[in-house]
């Protein structure tokens, strides 16, 4: 294989995959807060720099939160999903939460990303990490973690592969659908 040849084999691989460690996304991610666990509150600021607080939206909506960088590149290719997701399902009580794990180097391009791709659902902000230190320690992007109503994690994913957000739409269909 010639080197331009292994080098589009690479980024190929790495883009059909995630930024960070791998698993089987029909298993869920390793994470330390697993199915069934409640899930635990945060705040912190979006893009516009207001105030968003997780329990705002706990006993509402179907949840799911979904880290992500502007390296990334599954991350980027999952996002016109979760518009379209989140699109089909607000009026339902869905709503997306992305949280940018960008650090010092590219949480300025952040804004921008959003404004650009048009997204419409919460954005916010994890320059501390302290939001992934909680859900996604290993700092996996993507990881989606989706939250019933109750406020329970009812599936954790890592990863992003094509035909995952068919996956991941079924997911969100079946706890929309449940009843609490």
């Amino acid at each position: 294989m010639t080197s331009n040849g292994l080098r589009c084999f690479v980024v190929a691989t790495i883009f059909l995959s995630a930024c960070g460690v791998k698993s089987d996304p029909s298993e869920g991610a390793k994470s330390p807060l697993g199915k069934g666990t409640t899930a635990k509150d945060f705040t912190t600021k979006d893009v516009d720099g207001q105030t968003f607080r997780l329990s705002d939206h706990v006993g509402k909506s179907v949840i799911l939160i979904d880290f992500w960088a502007t390296w990334c590149e599954p991350c980027l290719a999952e996002f016109p999903h979760l518009q379209t997701l989140y699109d089909q399902n607000k009026s339902k009580g869905f709503i997306v939460v992305a949280v940018s794990m960008d650090g010092p180097d590219s949480i300025a391009m952040v804004p921008a990303f959003v404004k650009r791709n048009g997204l419409t659902f919460p954005v916010v902000l994890d320059e501390d990490s302290r939001i992934a230190s909680i859900y996604n320690p290993r700092k996996s992007a993507p990881l989606s973690v989706l939250i019933d109503r109750a406020g329970h994690i009812v599936v954790v994913r890592e990863g992003y592969n094509p035909g995952d957000d068919e996956l991941i739409a079924a997911d969100v269909r079946r706890v929309l659908d449940a009843v609490e």
